[in-house]
């Protein structure tokens, strides 16, 4: 007996149940709903009852919408949307307490956000924790939402740090690094020139490296790359090693002390990278960790920076197909494709995960993922500059990381 296909049969339902929906709106002599203008719709009102087609059909789409949703989606990202979804609530409590809606009206431009902002500001010290406003536009890492939970004066990263003084928390913060990794570390791996860049080339140093994930996962996947090093603070050194010993790599994985703040301790042809390091930290503080490897950089080694790039969440209705931009896809080497019409910059839900951990990096470290400008901002400031970008796939937020390469 031949199987249905689950993915086939859902989509086919859709979008039979989207055809009845939207002919069941003109049939009501309604405009189609939009999300490019902010009048209400009639269909919004509380008390608007619809009629049984167009209520069984809703039902349908959105039954179909979750189940492909969840077939599509990758089991992490699901676990991790979940972790995750406390923002959500706060964020509206938090839009709901400033009266964001009556401050923001109807008008079809929308409103700067520096407008915004002043608008909403006299609000804002009755809706938080902490009002001084001296202590909000702190941007250092020891005055956070972390702080106020934790009631500790010491930032949650760093030499001297909550992670480096309570006992098992360096432990615990990198083996979820590690669970983050698995993950992204596939695509970093895999479209990244990794053997032509090894070249003549002493040793790969991962610098705040964690348990050496990233390390042992080029290590497995290019026998030709002999060194690795992985640079960390030593309450990283037990499970870096540990981790390192259980993959039979420690022939060519090794593990060193080395705090990014300080001057970079490798001088020679090497290949440094930073992964997922800089959105932990200020821009100022980003640049300072830029500058102690840029102080031994010259035309026999190279700086790569893996991050993820926060795109705009800006939609237009123009733009290719979408099966007009896959159809043109190197079959092996990944690139990303413009959004269709009225898909956002970001991908939308696509970019979900990565905008709510954008939200804990703030609570907890005073810190963000960085748009390509900001990126650029934080590089000149450490006198470098981009000299190309790699898109790559990840897992973690189904947006690409990207891969900076720099020279002085």
């Amino acid at each position: 007996m031949e199987s249905t296909s689950e993915i086939l049969s859902l989509q086919t339902t859709l979008v039979e149940a989207l055809d009845v929906f939207r002919a069941e709106i003109a049939a009501s002599k309604l405009p189609e709903p939009s999300l490019n203008t902010s009048r209400p719709h009639p269909m919004d009102d509380i008390t608007y009852l619809s009629t049984p087609r167009m209520f069984e059909a809703r039902k349908a789409a959105l039954a179909c919408l979750g189940l492909l949703k969840t077939l599509v989606r990758a089991p992490y990202d699901a676990l991790a949307a979940d972790t995750l979804s406390g923002y959500v609530p706060a964020s509206l409590r938090l839009a709901a307490d400033l009266d964001l809606a009556t401050i923001i009206g109807d008008t079809e431009d929308g409103m700067d956000r520096n407008e915004l902002h002043n608008k909403s500001a006299v609000y804002l010290p009755d809706m938080i924790n902490h009002p001084d406003p001296a202590y909000r536009r702190k941007t250092d890492p020891s005055h956070c939402a972390f702080q106020m939970a934790y009631d500790t004066d010491l930032p949650y990263l760093g030499p001297i740090s909550w992670c480096s003084s309570v006992r098992g928390e360096a432990t615990r913060l990198a083996l979820v690094m590690d669970a983050i990794g698995a993950v992204s570390d596939a695509g970093v791996v895999t479209d990244f020139p990794w053997k032509e860049i090894w070249e003549g080339k002493d040793a790969i140093v991962d610098i705040g490296g964690g348990q050496g994930t990233l390390c042992c996962s080029l290590a497995i996947r290019y026998p030709e790359i002999k060194r690795l090093i992985v640079q960390d603070l030593p309450a990283c050194q037990e499970a870096a090693e540990s981790n390192i010993a259980s993959k039979n790599l420690l022939e060519r994985v090794s593990f060193e002390v080395q705090d990014f703040f300080t001057p970079q301790k490798r001088n020679g042809k090497y290949i440094f990278i930073l992964q997922n390091v800089l959105h932990d930290w200020s821009t100022e503080d980003g640049a300072l960790i830029l500058r102690q490897v840029r102080d031994v950089l010259n035309e026999e080694n190279k700086l790569l920076i893996i991050e993820s790039l926060i795109q705009s969440a800006v939609a237009s209705n123009a733009g290719p197909s979408v099966a007009e931009s896959l159809s043109k896809l190197d079959s092996l080497v990944y690139s990303i494709i413009p959004p269709p019409p009225f898909v956002p910059v970001d991908f939308g839900q696509a970019s979900h995960i990565q905008n709510a951990m954008n939200l804990g990096l703030l609570a907890v470290c005073n810190a963000f993922e960085r748009t390509p400008h900001q990126m650029e901002e934080m590089v000149a400031k450490a006198g470098l500059r981009i000299k190309e970008v790699h898109p790559t796939r990840c897992s973690i937020a189904f947006i690409h990381s990207a891969v900076a390469q720099f020279q002085s």
